[in-house]
């Protein structure tokens, strides 16, 4: 047996999506314009509806993890360039257009959303590892944008709490390819088990 068949049917797995909203993804809305385009191209958002279609088939759970600011941006601190830009966009906040989610990723009724204001990724600030605790998840299907921050980020975040991590590598993208494949080659795959929708799909139907 595959480590990923063994994470995958052996332990309660949940899927992450990290920042799949139009103020990242979509070329209306987004702050970075090279991200819109890189996911569009790898097919991000598709590849993601698929994903998570078959974690809850499998009766796994789907958690989204946004990020939407007050709209005081009270919260914000400027001690980095993502955040003073974020200070100065002054979008993805509460009720705003940037903050939806993307279509067809919208969360289902049976999903969990753990929403940060502020910072860098999701385990910080959030209920997000208390509530996987809860729910007896060992294992962390990761998805979503961006490889340049937030997933590596994520990724070192759950390896550090004790969480077994899978990438979903054709389900997540970076502003940059070249930068995307070397953080995917150099960093991730150091920390879990780089992998693809349709490997991990495959993995879930084994279960029991």
């Amino acid at each position: 047996m595959s480590m990923l068949d063994s994470l995958i049917t052996q332990t309660r797995t949940a899927l992450l999506i990290n920042e799949m909203q139009l103020g990242v993804c979509h070329p209306d809305h987004a702050m970075f314009k090279a991200m819109p385009q890189e996911a569009q191209k790898r097919g991000v958002t598709g590849n993601i509806i698929a994903l998570a279609d078959a974690f809850r088939t499998a009766g796994q759970p789907v958690f989204h993890l946004p990020c939407i600011h007050r709209r005081d941006f009270g919260d914000v601190k400027r001690n980095s360039l993502i955040s003073a830009m974020s200070l100065k966009h002054r979008g993805m906040t509460e009720g705003s257009p940037e903050a939806a989610f993307m279509p067809g990723l919208e969360p289902r009724p049976e999903d969990y959303v753990s929403t940060r204001s502020s910072g860098i990724f999701a385990f910080l600030g959030t209920d997000l590892d208390l509530r996987l605790r809860r729910m007896g998840v060992e294992t962390v299907v990761v998805t979503g944008v961006s490889t340049n921050l937030g997933i590596p980020g994520i990724v070192m975040a759950a390896v550090d709490f004790g969480y077994n991590v899978v990438i979903a590598e054709d389900c997540t993208a970076g502003s940059d390819p070249e930068v995307h494949d070397m953080i995917v080659r150099e960093q991730l795959r150091l920390l879990g088990v780089v992998t693809s929708k349709d490997e991990i799909i495959a993995a879930l139907s084994k279960r029991g």
